[in-house]
């Protein structure tokens, strides 16, 4: 971790117009949640309230601080978190909420803070799909609580691998800039300078969270061209809709990916008719992926507290995700719209 970590952290600012914000990065999106989530007090005796329906990183990082996780549905029109049924779940322990915004499609965050003001939570947001959508006119992770990002090898900016923390609270990002170094207190200053703190002090828990400087100079390179990265995909996913919105065998994304940055396109396919269809795909050599398994289907987390889950467990038998990267060529997008279309004639 050097002087390029810093760099990307303050690329970052600046793509998402933080204004007294602040942003932390590390080496996944899993521990951008977990230290968010420290950052929040979660920890042993806590719950955390979460959609099932993600993947199973958001859990995994609730089980890290020692709390528990509590599952809620999801909404049917933009597959985010149905704010009613976490509402039924809040209780004496509850600790935080995270919401995810599917596929890079915004949830009611709204009503999210709303349940958080009135409940006293914390919320940490899951943008780990949405790096650049914008809602009211702001960038996700330019207002409200805590967010975490991710830049795996698969999302719309990558640094190899990587993710980050954003935080309104100075403090807070000091804590979070110790959590991600061992609990060392001095030596995030220094290596931002490419030097090394050889007297400090080791004031808290800590990981071995942190964004090494290659990793950070692919994300830098990544940032230069984010505008371009998102209106690409923004045209595949139009496309996709405008293909596929007539056909009455499938539900396609309720957005027009107007101020959306999608990280995956995923349709859903009625009447049973999934594992038909990616069959059909996959024998003209196009790929498919499914998003998600629900965690509380799994089995180390099926014991864990959740709401009723009619929206969740219908739309896990239906979506299916189609190819999606930046800069997909024309003749790419319409093969894969062929391909889809060609299963309903």
């Amino acid at each position: 971790m050097g002087a390029s970590t810093k760099e990307f952290e303050d690329r970052i600012a600046a793509f998402l117009g933080l204004d007294g914000r602040h942003a932390v990065a590390t080496n996944t999106g899993t521990a951008a949640l977990h230290i968010a989530l420290l950052a929040a007090g979660v920890g042993p005796g806590d719950e955390v309230i979460t959609p099932s329906f993600n993947y199973v990183a958001d859990h995994q990082a609730v089980h890290m601080t020692g709390a528990d996780v509590v599952m809620c549905d999801i909404r049917d029109d933009d597959l985010g978190i149905d704010v009613e049924s976490a509402a039924e779940l809040v209780g004496k322990r509850t600790k935080a909420i995270i919401p995810l915004h599917f596929a890079g499609v915004p949830c009611d965050i709204q009503s999210v803070y709303r349940l958080a003001r009135s409940s006293g939570l914390r919320v940490v947001e899951d943008a780990c799909h949405a790096f650049g959508t914008i809602v009211s006119g702001h960038k996700i992770g330019s207002f409200g609580d805590l967010t975490a990002f991710s830049f795996d090898p698969v999302k719309v900016v990558t640094s190899i691998d990587g993710g980050c923390v954003v935080t309104g609270s100075q403090a807070e990002r000091e804590g979070l800039r110790r959590r991600r170094l061992l609990g060392v207190d001095k030596d995030t200053a220094e290596r931002y300078k490419n030097r090394r703190a050889w007297e400090y002090d080791v004031v808290s828990d800590g990981y071995r969270y942190h964004l090494t400087n290659i990793m950070a100079s692919v994300g830098i390179s990544q940032l230069k061209r984010v505008d371009e990265f998102i209106a690409s995909r923004q045209r595949v996913c139009q496309a996709y809709n405008a293909a596929f919105g007539a056909c009455s065998g499938v539900r396609v994304p309720a957005t027009d990916f107007v101020g959306i940055s999608p990280f995956i396109y995923c349709l859903r396919v009625l009447d049973g008719r999934r594992e038909a269809l990616i069959a059909h795909l996959r024998q003209r050599d196009i790929d498919t992926g499914i998003h998600f398994v629900p965690v509380h289907k799994h089995a180390y987390f099926s014991a864990a507290r959740r709401s009723d889950m009619p929206v969740t467990d219908r739309v896990t038998g239906q979506v299916v995700t189609l190819p999606l990267h930046s800069n997909m060529r024309p003749e790419f997008v319409e093969r894969v719209i062929d391909g889809v279309l060609s299963f309903f004639v």
